[in-house]
């Protein structure tokens, strides 16, 4: 029977009659329609194995990707690709990152054969102190100029490209400046972003200008946007950069980034700050560099995993590492309720010392010594009752493990019955202080990691500028960072906001190492998630290699939980203790038993975290490049 003559008959009866005889006739041949060599084996990745002989990218937008992509392809390295990607993005991805935010990069370069960390998170003016905004009644929140700090990220990004790049800032610009000039598809996470600052743009005209049409009206998603006003800054800055050349790739890199913070723009912006009330001043921009330092890290069942230091909430995955190290996670199996339980407990512990003890080094003496020590770690691990959920918030002691750091002058978590002061996820104040507002939407991040032919690694953690509360700086197309609003307005704690200190930052990229050989560049968006994400993604990889191994996109989909027991990075910093975001993919079972051990339990759509992990790999086995980007975004990894 053929569908012609199904449809002559006329009959609905006929019609299914048809449609079962074809049924029939299709399951006699079995599953032909799909060629052998195209059938997926249950439970497979939802994005291909993403491998090549020569390089990955991965990163947070897949033109962010094209970018560094095309940056290798014309014999860029690592870090001329992540520099440009770093341009880009901050064109590209504004309700996650701009280049008026902060960027925390970690660099691999073979010859050096050494990991090195770049803090490009900016710091507070140097006319405020806590009385400067007690006496004032002004707070931290989270949006305009009160918590603004100066911009860090084009400072890293240079000082990146100066170090160890091989090409000019022009060459790397081009596709940022391109994007900005030319135009680039408007996203839909932009445009809901952009939807839910009416208020601010109120305040603000020159925002409302900046995002919308030359008639004033709203770009939808999908149609292109152009901001020539980030252009025309970077364009000033290729223009240093030339004007310099003579004198060489280097001190012409260097010109263009003291065109920013010392010379024209610089001026423009801290007269556009004044003309708001803002307390900067030339100083504060001029002084302003972007620290090169060593960085943090640790050991774990034969990996080394580098971190930035304690300025950051890095260190708690190195933290958290060692207590695990305690465990024998690959028994309890991925995502068991032993396994999440026992994850959970040992990231409160790491969370409560992260809130204690971490802040700006260059004004806080952290026990660094004492809170990576093993002993120490061994010491927290007993902690950790493997049937019930803890609802204390208590630090440790790790100065009695510390040889440098024998007092501790600022406040130290002691929260013994953490669940009496816990509230409910949705909370406006909790929402505030993990990074959204009260419609849900995250004032968030991106990641780009990039490996080049000869095995150079960039890794970077972007963030802020957003278009969620950032003040673009009149006519420069740059939106100022809030990352103040990560400061505290309390003298007791360590993280307090002083003259020119800088925010202990939640951004955290990461580099892996199998031995002493490199192997990973990992990172990911999400606030205080962000080493919640990394670690289960890390876990994922090294404990449980045989279950994805060579599809790292394999590795990034299994299911993942996030715990709010901590005080939120962002302002009002509320806590959320014993709350217990699980995503759907983790089994009902497993689900009411963390339930039954105490956890306050909440369920969350699959791949509903806040992150995404990306991740670029050498294969320890062939040397080939794996890149992956988890599908919880519209994240993009390529490889050639």
């Amino acid at each position: 029977m053929t569908w012609s003559e199904v449809a002559m008959r006329g009959s609905w009866r006929a019609l299914v009659l048809g449609v079962a005889v074809l049924v029939v006739a299709f399951a006699g041949t079995g599953t032909t329609q799909v060629p052998i060599q195209d059938r997926q084996p249950a439970g497979s990745a939802l994005r291909p194995a993403v491998m090549g002989p020569s390089g990955g990218v991965s990163a947070g937008h897949p033109l962010t990707t094209a970018a560094a992509f095309g940056i290798l392809l014309k014999g860029g390295n690592a870090f001329d690709a992540g520099v440009a990607a770093l341009l880009a993005g901050g064109v590209l991805e504004q309700d996650l990152y701009s280049l008026g935010g902060e960027a925390l990069v970690l660099v691999y370069p073979k010859k050096e054969a050494k990991v090195t960390s770049i803090v490009g998170q900016g710091w507070a003016p140097h006319a405020v102190d806590v009385d400067w905004y007690l006496s004032r009644g002004k707070t931290l929140n989270g949006e305009g100029l009160d918590p603004a700090v100066v911009p860090g990220a084009l400072h890293a990004a240079l000082t990146v490209l100066e170090k160890w790049g091989t090409m000019s800032f022009e060459e790397v610009a081009a596709p940022a400046v391109g994007y900005a000039e030319h135009g680039f598809p408007m996203r839909s996470s932009t445009a809901r972003a952009i939807q839910n600052q009416r208020a601010l743009f109120e305040r603000y005209p020159g925002n409302k200008a900046y995002w919308s049409k030359p008639d004033g009206s709203p770009y939808k998603p999908g149609e292109t946007i152009r901001l020539p006003a980030t252009a025309r800054t970077l364009q000033r800055m290729v223009e240093a950069e030339r004007g310099a050349r003579a004198r060489g790739r280097g001190p012409a890199i260097v010109a263009a980034r003291d065109r920013f913070y010392k010379g024209d723009i610089a001026r423009e912006i801290v007269a556009f700050l004044r003309q708001h009330d803002a307390p900067f001043d030339e100083r504060d921009f001029s002084e302003y560099f972007a620290r090169v330092e060593e960085p943090a890290h640790t050991t774990y069942r034969g990996y080394t995993v580098y971190k930035h230091g304690f300025g950051s909430q890095g260190p708690v995955l190195l933290q958290t590492l060692n207590i695990l190290e305690q465990f024998d996670l690959h028994a309890m199996g991925y995502a068991s309720a032993d396994y999440l339980h026992t994850v959970v407990e040992a990231m409160k512990l790491a969370y409560a010392d992260r809130d204690s003890f971490y802040a700006d080094p260059a004004f806080v003496t952290v026990p660094a010594e004492g809170l990576l020590s093993k002993a120490y770690a061994k010491e927290r691990a007993a902690l950790i009752d493997r049937q019930h959920a803890s609802t204390a918030f208590v630090a440790g002691d790790p100065l009695r493990f510390d040889s440098q750091v024998k007092q501790w002058p600022y406040w130290k978590a002691n929260v013994q019955a953490g669940a009496k002061t816990a509230r409910a996820a949705a909370d406006p104040q909790v929402m505030a202080s993990l990074g959204q507002d009260s419609a849900g939407v995250m004032k968030d991040t991106t990641h780009m990691a990039v490996i080049d032919k000869d095995g150079n690694i960039f890794d970077v953690t972007p963030s802020g500028g957003w278009v969620p509360g950032a003040v673009i700086l009149g006519d420069t197309g740059i939106g100022m960072s809030v990352r103040g609003e990560q400061f505290w307005l309390d003298k007791t704690r360590a993280n307090q906001i002083r003259p020119h200190a800088r925010p202990r930052y939640t951004l955290t990229p990461s580099l892996v190492f199998k031995g002493d050989t490199p192997m990973m560049a990992l990172g990911t968006p999400g606030g205080d998630n962000q080493d919640q994400t990394i670690l289960q993604a890390f876990l994922s990889v090294v404990d449980f290699w045989d279950d994805w191994y060579p599809n790292l996109h394999a590795a990034f989909e299994r299911p993942r939980v996030q715990t709010l027991h901590f005080y939120g990075s962002f302002w009002p910093h509320t806590p959320g203790f014993n709350q217990l975001n699980v995503e759907a993919t983790v089994p009902d079972a497993v689900y009411e038993e963390l339930r039954a051990r105490g956890h306050g339990v909440k369920r969350l759509r699959p791949f509903g975290m806040s992150g995404c992990a990306t991740a670029v790999m050498i294969d320890p086995a062939s040397g080939n490049r794996f890149a992956a980007a988890d599908p919880r975004r519209d994240c993009y990894a390529i490889a050639y």
